[in-house]
């Protein structure tokens, strides 16, 4: 069972030596907070946030605010146990916040490719058993096999 402490997110308004950027000090803001809190077995949670109305002025007007909190918990009754049980039991907490890779089942091998359908061109060529010519289903146009009909081609004529 754990016990759970808030406090609010420190300003980063503290300077300290070699900090001059904003998220320089934000972070050392942070952390010092941090190791105090560690220092009495507090352990970091997260960080929570949450939307407060508040009435500011003569007016009362209604404003709202977002107030940002630092959750810390620690365990209840771990001061008392002998430093060898805190050790298995933080060994435990260790072992049950770790993320485990997912196990990925082997992709099945592909399907082979099914036999290609022939081309247009190899049907025009077959005639079936009967000596007619097989149904063309890849073009529109009727085929003559007249080849009287066709007209010739070749160098143009002078007239």
């Amino acid at each position: 069972m754990f016990e759970y402490k808030l406090l609010p997110v420190p300003a980063p308004a503290k300077k300290a030596k070699g900090r001059k950027t904003m998220p320089d000090r934000m972070g050392h803001a942070l952390g010092d907070l941090m190791n105090e809190q560690a220092k009495d077995n507090w352990e970091f949670s997260g960080q929570e946030s949450f939307h407060v109305e508040e009435k500011a002025g003569l007016l009362g007007k209604e404003k709202h605010v977002e107030c940002r909190y630092m959750v810390f918990r620690r365990e209840i009754g771990l001061e008392e146990m002998p430093l060898d049980q805190k050790l298995e039991k933080l060994r435990e907490r260790k072992a049950e916040t770790m993320v485990q890779a997912p196990v990925i089942a082997p992709v099945p091998a592909p399907e082979p490719f099914p036999e290609p359908m022939p081309s247009p061109q190899v049907l025009s060529e077959t005639t079936t058993g009967d000596g007619d010519e097989p149904t063309r289903i890849f073009s529109p146009f009727p085929v003559n096999t007249n080849d009287s009909a066709a007209p010739s081609l070749g160098p143009a004529e002078k007239t």
